[in-house]
């Protein structure tokens, strides 16, 4: 099975009052990555400062063309979150919403399964993998510890590319590997935040029109959790 492992990277920078930054208008690109297990490379796509309209109808140009090609694109939580802001930025919701629906959102199989979020650190953890980049290297000589996502448009803002790039092949890399080890056992696995070892058996890795027939877990014993539809309500 041919993978492509899709992930972006937003460009706008919110002050710590703003909580929910994830679901503002406007994030923008500065970067997007696609790592192929066939043949081993990682392609990247990037900005000065953000993907123009233009650039960002190239990348679903070419994410459609590796469709084409016979790759399945593979992401976490790219269903509601990277092609969500693809959409936005190009202008091309009808496009970017089959590349979504077709797509493997491996986040979306775990979620519709059980009924909760799992975040990807979880999961590339109980893969036994290296998990996220945590340090990175800045211009000056310095190291920055405790690197994550929210300290990237800041970083790319002050030129600091090269260590939001290494950060963004980090995740890609092993996004696929993780995708590559749940098709080799047919499980994602983690340790929930009270020690305990969970999983979520598949026999075949599913697409997101798929992962709609997965029955439904009982969800009655939590306070809010997520619906399905808030997944696919960006979509026309």
């Amino acid at each position: 099975m041919m993978l492509a492992s899709f992930d972006i990277e937003i460009a706008s920078v919110f002050p710590p009052s703003v909580p929910d930054w994830a679901e503002q208008p406007n994030l923008g690109i500065s970067c997007a990555a696609v790592a192929l297990s066939d043949p081993q490379e990682v392609r990247i796509w990037s900005n000065e400062e953000r993907l123009t309209k233009q650039e960002a109808q190239s990348l679903v140009g070419e994410l459609r063309g590796m469709n084409e090609a016979g790759y399945s694109i593979i992401t976490w939580n790219g269903c509601s979150f990277d092609f969500r802001i693809l959409a936005e930025e190009s202008s091309m919701s009808e496009e970017v919403s089959q590349l979504a629906l077709k797509h493997i959102d491996l986040m979306l199989m775990v979620t519709f399964s059980k009924g909760w979020y799992l975040g990807l650190e979880k999961a590339l953890v109980g893969a036994g993998l290296s998990g996220k980049l945590k340090s990175v290297w800045l211009s000056d000589g310095t190291v920055l510890q405790d690197m994550d996502g929210s300290k990237v448009p800041e970083l790319w803002a002050k030129g600091e590319h090269d260590a939001v790039l290494a950060y963004l092949k980090q995740d890609v890399k092993q996004q696929l590997e993780l995708a590559q080890i749940v098709l080799r056992r047919g499980l994602i696995s983690w340790i929930s935040n009270s020690g305990n070892p969970q999983s979520v058996h598949f026999s075949r890795l599913l697409t997101v029109e798929e992962c709609f027939s997965i029955p439904e877990p009982d969800t009655s014993w939590m306070t809010d959790p997520p619906s399905r539809q808030q997944f696919v309500s960006w979509m026309p």
